[in-house]
């Protein structure tokens, strides 16, 4: 027996002139579709596009690693090796979470003057190392993103 109550309606297409209203009957309930639906910890949209993944996770990661920053006090608080492995083992694997279905590695174009790839996902996750790298080096916020994590000895 199946719980049609948690059952979740999602048309996926790009084209803006499909009709995409149409709802589910199963006996006597009637399933109506949703922009977007969450799937083992991912949310799938209507176009397929993975920015409410990002913003899950960009927001999952920024909370966390503000949280492990309470801890970093500069008098009183953690170590900074602590924090760095704290960051490592419980905000990346959060960044990371289904990472190969959403995030397309970054390249070089053929001119070398265009990147191509997820980069602006990447931008997005790199906000959140940034201020990791901060909390573990305990630097200005004017330091460098390069020497932060070369000094936090993270993976830019």
């Amino acid at each position: 027996q199946f719980d049609v109550a948690k059952f979740h309606l999602v048309h996926h297409t790009r084209n803006k002139n499909r009709d995409v209203s149409a709802a589910l009957s199963i006996g006597p309930h009637t399933i109506v579709p949703e922009p977007s639906a969450r799937y083992l910890g991912i949310f799938l949209d209507k176009e397929l596009r993975w920015h409410m993944q990002v913003d899950h996770a960009v927001a999952r990661g920024m909370a966390t690693t503000l949280a492990i920053g309470r801890l970093a006090s500069g008098r009183f608080g953690l170590p900074h090796r602590y924090i760095r492995q704290l960051y490592i083992s419980v905000v990346v694997p959060k960044l990371e979470y289904a990472l190969p279905l959403w995030f397309n590695p970054i390249q070089e174009g053929s001119d070398s003057t265009r990147r191509t790839g997820s980069v602006g996902f990447a931008n997005r996750l790199s906000k959140v190392q940034r201020i990791a790298a901060r909390l573990i080096t305990g630097a200005f916020k004017t330091t460098a993103t390069d020497a932060l994590e070369y000094h936090a000895n993270l993976i830019p």
